[in-house]
């Protein structure tokens, strides 16, 4: 199944989905540059007596967490944009396949039809009264 566009229906949804995984992707590099600047913030921000030095250690433990997390998204969004980039390559693949094989059943269909405008013969030289029991290959679809 095509739409106006030319894409099949797989090729739009995987198109559809690594769209918005690739927002996630750059929503997830924002975040990770946000963690990093707050860990480094974290770090530099002086705290001379006990009860800051505690709040400094807090703060970069916690501006440490962000980061870790940040980044784990930052992967997980960089593995799924990777995965689905293969899933739309292959399925472009897929369907050029398919598109080349039946422009061949067709080829084949179109030369089927043109020969028996010509006059199908049998053996002895005569026109063909045997009727064929099959049906082409596409209109076997099309009955149903």
């Amino acid at each position: 199944m095509r739409n106006d566009d030319g894409m099949s229906v797989s090729k739009l949804q995987i198109d559809a989905e690594l769209h918005a995984a690739e927002r996630t992707l750059e929503g997830a590099t924002e975040r990770r540059r946000t963690a990093e600047q707050a860990l480094w913030e974290a770090v530099s921000s002086s705290g001379k007596s006990g009860k800051k030095l505690w709040r400094r250690r807090e703060r970069v433990d916690a501006a440490r967490a962000e980061l870790a997390e940040a980044e784990q998204v930052l992967a997980d969004s960089q593995a799924l944009v990777v995965d689905l980039r293969k899933q739309l390559e292959h399925a472009q693949e897929r369907e050029t396949r398919l598109l080349a094989i039946t422009d061949v059943l067709m080829a084949r269909e179109e030369a089927r039809r043109a020969n028996g405008a010509n006059g199908p013969h049998n053996g002895n030289g005569g026109p063909s009264t045997k009727p064929s029991r099959r049906l082409p290959f596409l209109d076997r679809f099309r009955r149903h």
